[in-house]
């Protein structure tokens, strides 16, 4: 008898059933497969950074713990906030387009 792979669908959202529809599954899973990765350490920068908890960080590599968000070691707005403010080599701010776009109107 042949089993159907429902779990292999679903992935780690199929605990959930049938219950509050595709789209939230689908982003529960995403959300999770990403905490579940290994991800680079800001201090030793090797891919050994890993989830210990609820925003607790640990990298396997050389030892260091940190606090951060719940799924990712870094949010998304940290990242925008970071890459806005990194000079470039010449040591004059990158301009974003939309502030370029700004400056021209």
């Amino acid at each position: 008898m042949i089993m159907a792979k429902r779990t292999k669908k679903a992935g780690p959202a199929g605990r959930l059933g049938a219950r509050y529809g595709v789209r939230v599954r689908r982003r529960i899973a995403d959300i999770e497969a990403q905490g579940r990765g290994r991800h680079e350490c800001p201090k030793c920068k090797s891919e050994a950074v890993s989830r210990t908890g609820t925003g607790i960080w640990t990298c396997r590599h050389c030892g260091s713990k940190m606090a951060s968000s719940a799924y990712n070691l870094t949010t998304p707005a940290a990242v925008k906030r970071e890459v806005k403010h990194v000079p470039t080599e010449e040591g004059i701010l990158e301009e974003t387009p939309a502030e370029e776009e700004s400056e021209k109107a």
